[in-house]
Protein backbone atom coordinates (compact mmCIF):
# COMPACT_ATOMS: atom_id res chain seq x y z
CA UNK A 1 0.00 0.00 0.00
CA UNK A 2 1.32 3.41 -0.98
CA UNK A 3 1.73 5.84 1.89
CA UNK A 4 0.48 9.41 1.47
CA UNK A 5 1.13 12.42 3.69
CA UNK A 6 -1.76 13.31 5.95
CA UNK A 7 -2.53 16.72 4.42
CA UNK A 8 -5.90 17.83 3.13
CA UNK A 9 -7.99 20.89 2.50
CA UNK A 10 -11.19 21.15 4.51
CA UNK A 11 -13.06 24.19 3.25
CA UNK A 12 -10.48 26.99 3.41
CA UNK A 13 -8.34 25.27 6.07
CA UNK A 14 -5.28 23.15 5.30
CA UNK A 15 -5.05 20.29 7.82
CA UNK A 16 -1.90 18.26 8.40
CA UNK A 17 -0.12 15.98 10.85
CA UNK A 18 3.61 16.33 11.56
CA UNK A 19 6.22 14.77 13.80
CA UNK A 20 9.37 16.57 14.93
CA UNK A 21 12.50 15.70 16.84
CA UNK A 22 14.32 17.61 19.55
CA UNK A 23 18.04 16.86 19.30
CA UNK A 24 20.17 18.42 22.06
CA UNK A 25 23.97 18.40 22.17
CA UNK A 26 26.12 20.65 24.39
CA UNK A 27 23.13 22.87 25.27
CA UNK A 28 22.36 23.44 21.58
CA UNK A 29 19.27 22.27 19.70
CA UNK A 30 19.15 21.39 16.02
CA UNK A 31 16.73 23.39 13.83
CA UNK A 32 15.90 23.41 10.13
CA UNK A 33 14.34 25.76 7.59
CA UNK A 34 13.92 26.13 3.88
CA UNK A 35 16.53 28.55 2.57
CA UNK A 36 13.89 31.20 1.74
CA UNK A 37 11.93 30.89 5.02
CA UNK A 38 12.36 33.45 7.77
CA UNK A 39 11.73 31.05 10.68
CA UNK A 40 13.48 27.97 12.04
CA UNK A 41 11.56 24.83 13.00
CA UNK A 42 12.44 21.49 14.54
CA UNK A 43 13.56 18.76 12.13
CA UNK A 44 10.78 16.44 11.03
CA UNK A 45 8.02 16.25 8.51
CA UNK A 46 4.55 15.18 7.52
CA UNK A 47 3.16 11.97 8.92
CA UNK A 48 2.12 9.58 6.16
CA UNK A 49 -0.78 7.16 6.37
CA UNK A 50 0.12 4.03 8.35
CA UNK A 51 3.26 5.71 9.74
CA UNK A 52 3.98 6.43 13.40
CA UNK A 53 5.37 9.74 14.59
CA UNK A 54 8.59 8.02 15.69
CA UNK A 55 9.01 6.51 12.22
CA UNK A 56 8.54 9.95 10.63
CA UNK A 57 11.26 11.60 12.72
CA UNK A 58 13.79 8.84 12.04
CA UNK A 59 12.90 8.64 8.32
CA UNK A 60 13.13 12.41 7.82
CA UNK A 61 16.49 12.63 9.62
CA UNK A 62 17.86 9.90 7.36
CA UNK A 63 16.39 11.35 4.13
CA UNK A 64 17.31 14.96 4.87
CA UNK A 65 20.65 14.62 6.71
CA UNK A 66 21.89 11.05 6.20
CA UNK A 67 21.75 10.32 9.95
CA UNK A 68 20.93 6.60 10.31
CA UNK A 69 21.74 5.99 13.97
CA UNK A 70 19.30 8.38 15.65
CA UNK A 71 17.02 6.88 18.29
CA UNK A 72 13.84 8.11 19.94
CA UNK A 73 14.28 8.61 23.68
CA UNK A 74 10.67 9.50 24.52
CA UNK A 75 7.63 11.51 23.42
CA UNK A 76 7.53 15.13 24.63
CA UNK A 77 4.25 16.66 23.52
CA UNK A 78 1.15 16.67 21.35
CA UNK A 79 0.41 20.09 19.87
CA UNK A 80 -2.68 21.54 18.24
CA UNK A 81 -1.33 24.44 16.17
CA UNK A 82 -3.41 27.02 14.28
CA UNK A 83 -1.62 29.57 12.06
CA UNK A 84 -1.41 31.27 8.65
CA UNK A 85 1.20 30.19 6.10
CA UNK A 86 1.32 30.87 2.35
CA UNK A 87 -1.95 32.85 2.70
CA UNK A 88 -3.74 29.75 3.98
CA UNK A 89 -5.20 28.99 7.40
CA UNK A 90 -3.34 25.96 8.76
CA UNK A 91 -4.47 23.44 11.38
CA UNK A 92 -1.71 21.02 12.39
CA UNK A 93 -1.32 18.24 14.88
CA UNK A 94 2.35 17.97 15.83
CA UNK A 95 3.95 15.10 17.75
CA UNK A 96 7.25 16.03 19.41
CA UNK A 97 9.95 13.55 20.44
CA UNK A 98 13.25 13.74 22.27
CA UNK A 99 15.88 12.23 19.94
CA UNK A 100 19.38 10.93 20.61
CA UNK A 101 22.20 10.90 18.06
CA UNK A 102 25.58 9.18 18.50
CA UNK A 103 28.62 11.13 19.68
CA UNK A 104 30.26 10.62 16.27
CA UNK A 105 27.25 11.86 14.25
CA UNK A 106 28.08 13.97 11.19
CA UNK A 107 25.34 16.35 12.37
CA UNK A 108 27.80 17.56 15.02
CA UNK A 109 30.54 18.54 12.57
CA UNK A 110 29.19 22.01 11.70
CA UNK A 111 27.16 24.74 13.37
CA UNK A 112 25.19 25.19 10.13
CA UNK A 113 24.91 22.86 7.14
CA UNK A 114 22.80 21.99 4.10
CA UNK A 115 20.41 19.07 3.98
CA UNK A 116 21.11 16.29 1.48
CA UNK A 117 17.62 15.57 0.12
CA UNK A 118 17.49 16.63 -3.56
CA UNK A 119 15.17 19.54 -4.34
CA UNK A 120 14.38 20.38 -0.70
CA UNK A 121 16.82 23.31 -0.12
CA UNK A 122 16.79 22.77 3.65
CA UNK A 123 19.48 24.17 5.92
CA UNK A 124 20.18 23.09 9.49
CA UNK A 125 21.55 25.08 12.38
CA UNK A 126 22.46 24.39 15.99
CA UNK A 127 20.99 27.13 18.20
CA UNK A 128 22.19 27.56 21.76
CA UNK A 129 19.41 27.19 24.35
CA UNK A 130 20.25 30.63 25.75
CA UNK A 131 19.60 32.18 22.30
CA UNK A 132 16.31 30.43 21.54
CA UNK A 133 14.02 33.11 23.02
CA UNK A 134 15.52 35.74 20.68
CA UNK A 135 15.64 33.52 17.58
CA UNK A 136 13.05 33.39 14.77
CA UNK A 137 11.55 30.01 15.72
CA UNK A 138 8.04 28.67 15.06
CA UNK A 139 5.80 27.60 16.69
CA UNK A 140 6.30 30.21 19.42
CA UNK A 141 5.69 27.77 22.30
CA UNK A 142 9.07 26.18 21.49
CA UNK A 143 10.89 29.21 22.88
CA UNK A 144 9.68 28.34 26.38
CA UNK A 145 9.36 24.55 26.14
CA UNK A 146 12.84 23.93 24.72
CA UNK A 147 14.58 25.88 27.47
CA UNK A 148 12.74 23.85 30.13
CA UNK A 149 11.95 20.36 28.82
CA UNK A 150 9.64 18.59 31.25
CA UNK A 151 9.82 14.96 32.30
CA UNK A 152 6.12 14.53 31.57
CA UNK A 153 4.23 14.32 28.27
CA UNK A 154 2.37 17.56 27.50
CA UNK A 155 -0.65 18.67 25.50
CA UNK A 156 -0.13 22.13 23.97
CA UNK A 157 -2.52 24.38 22.06
CA UNK A 158 -1.10 27.33 20.14
CA UNK A 159 -3.36 29.65 18.19
CA UNK A 160 -1.51 32.18 16.04
CA UNK A 161 -4.55 33.15 13.95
Amino acid sequence: MEKEDIRLMIGNVKFGCRAVGVIIKDDKILFQKRKNDANWALPGGAIATLETGEEVVLRELEEETGETKATIERPLWFTEYFFNFDNKIQHQYILGYLVNIPADSKLLESEEFNGIEPGKDIIYKWIDKKDIKDSPIKPDFLKEKLTNIKDTYEHIVENDL
